[in-house]
């Protein structure tokens, strides 16, 4: 039976263009590159090499940073959304005198 490794260069490719996506606001790329991801990250073992060690330590840097981009736009989009809905309320209470 012939092992099947995990293609890790595809994963760290992924999660470097995930990172960028999430850099630049592109969350519906995000989104698309996370479903790519996973497959590929799942598929096959770990090649035991000190460079699969490398590639995962670069793959959760990434992948940390890419949560704290998700977590900020995420709070903003709760500004934005706290805001839009006073609006929305002052309007209403406006047109109802």
């Amino acid at each position: 039976m012939t092992e099947v490794w995990c293609d890790l260069d595809r994963v760290l490719d992924l999660t470097e263009a995930m990172h960028a996506a999430a850099s630049e606001a592109r969350w519906d790329d995000l989104a698309a590159l996370e479903a790519e991801r996973e497959p590929v990250l799942r598929r096959g073992t770990m090649r035991p090499a000190p460079e699969t060690l490398e590639s995962l330590k670069s793959i959760m840097l990434l992948d940390g940073l890419i949560k704290d981009l998700v977590s900020v736009a995420r709070d903003e989009a709760a500004v934005a959304w706290d805001a839009s809905r006073r609006v929305r309320r002052a309007v209403a209470a406006y047109s109802s005198f």
